[in-house]
């Protein structure tokens, strides 16, 4: 009974989460107020960057759910955006930019190999980045040549999504990547090649049972990856909302398909957020986890966030190529975000990391947690996401899937800047050429 009772204060809890998050995210968020940047005036940071963003806006074919930039491809356009890339990362480079991490996105990054090859031994020679992450389809691994990327791809991430067959078709990805079977078989051989594999799975589809989940959470396990990313599949705003809703179940059916998530994982894999599972845990230092959240786009689709400062890349490839050609900078708007925002996505991490710890973020924002976030810390512990321990607070299973719904919704904020970015009218980019 008390449960019962638990649990229903915490979907009556998170509901409201959601009209408060999309209402926030509406604000924080809009593009209205985006302004032409001037990179020539930039001002370079004195600490690296944490992650160096690529985006490879390149498909065959478009899958009908991606809210991410893409278009269909053409070998020409592609093998001038891929020169106006390297040009444009060279560039940036030599203002002084620096990057611990690099990480590749699309669109199908491998779509051309030869050039994503020639980029990342670009970077590779010119930098001392850690580590080199890549997104890739899983039919890459029947169809490419993933051998060609040993010892340039140090983490590969591949987005499977579900091992049934018929969510697979229900989100077109069955045509597109194979049945589930040769899905698994895709990444049992990415599993040979790189030091770390990532797998994508969702849960929170129409009709998906707790049955559904635990069997693909088994088949996830059997395959045996580095590190399991798992979200829910949710509504978010904009014009991304009526295509999420296609396929996406009761809202209120996430809370027990989590449950299964975690409890499924628990005996393989260590939890280092409640979206992101790892086979072997890794001792975290003293830095906490307010650290390592800035990241610089380039590439035509990228976004960017360091400091107060969001930048916006051009989301037309042809315009993108034109700016490089005249300015090395593919950057056109940026955007300020104020503090309270930033301190809301470092309580979102906080929250899901585990612990929130006073001392580490006063020192790092000049606050107290509760100087900070006086409502929301009322708020999460009269809902029993959050337990006080001294001046620090620990996250409560109930406050992981609040942290889970917290990042659910930032990821359907950064579907809305999208949407936002393509709408943004040629005479405003015109500003910049």
């Amino acid at each position: 009974m008390n449960s019962f009772f638990a649990d229903n204060k915490l979907y009556i809890a998170t509901d409201s989460l959601d009209w408060v998050m999309n209402k926030a995210i509406s604000q924080s968020l809009s593009l209205s107020t985006a302004m032409p940047l001037n990179t020539h005036n930039d001002h370079v940071p004195e600490k690296p960057i944490e992650t160096l963003y690529i985006h490879i806006p390149f498909c065959h074919t478009l899958c009908r759910f991606c809210s991410f930039h893409k278009v269909k491809f053409n070998h020409d356009l592609a093998m001038q955006y891929f020169q106006s890339l390297k040009q444009e990362i060279t560039h940036v480079l030599q203002q002084g930019y620096r990057f611990n991490r690099v990480y590749i996105g699309g669109g199908t990054t491998t779509i051309l190999e030869d050039e994503l090859i020639k980029l990342i031994e670009q970077i590779k020679s010119t930098t001392h980045i850690r580590e080199v992450s890549c997104e890739s389809d899983p039919i890459y691994f029947a169809e490419g040549n993933p051998q060609r990327l040993v010892g340039l791809v140090d983490r590969m991430s591949i987005g499977v999504q579900s091992f049934n067959d018929q969510v697979l078709k229900n989100t077109g990805r069955y045509e597109k990547f194979g049945s589930a079977a040769q899905q698994a078989e895709y990444i049992l051989q990415a599993n040979q090649l790189f030091p770390t594999v990532n797998m994508d799975l969702m849960y929170g589809f129409k009709n998906q049972t707790i049955d559904d989940v635990a069997y693909d959470i088994e088949i996830a396990k059997s395959i045996n990856p580095a590190q399991i990313t798992t979200y829910p599949l949710t509504l978010g705003i904009g014009k991304n909302r009526k295509k999420a809703g296609v396929l996406a179940g009761n809202p209120h059916q996430l809370w027990p398909l989590f449950q299964q998530v975690k409890s499924s994982l628990a005996d393989h894999y260590h939890q280092e957020y409640p979206w992101t599972f790892s086979r072997i845990q890794q001792a975290t230092d003293n830095k906490y986890v307010l650290d390592g959240e800035d990241c610089f786009g380039v590439g035509s689709g990228a976004f960017g966030r360091f400091g107060n400062q969001f930048r916006i890349s051009s989301f037309n490839i042809e315009q993108y190529i034109e700016l490089i050609n005249r300015h090395n900078s593919g950057t056109t708007h940026y955007k300020m975000i104020d503090d309270k925002a930033l301190m809301q996505h470092q309580l979102m991490i906080m929250m899901g990391h585990g612990y929130l710890n006073n001392h580490a973020f006063k020192q790092h924002t000049g606050k107290s947690l509760w100087q900070a976030f006086p409502l929301e810390l009322s708020f999460l512990i009269s809902i029993g996401a959050l337990t006080k321990q001294g001046q620090d607070y620990r996250t409560t299973e109930h406050g992981e899937f609040v942290a889970l719904k917290m990042f659910t919704g930032f990821l359907s904020g950064m579907d809305w800047l999208r949407e936002q970015a393509r709408e943004i009218n040629s005479d405003q980019y015109a500003i910049t050429l």
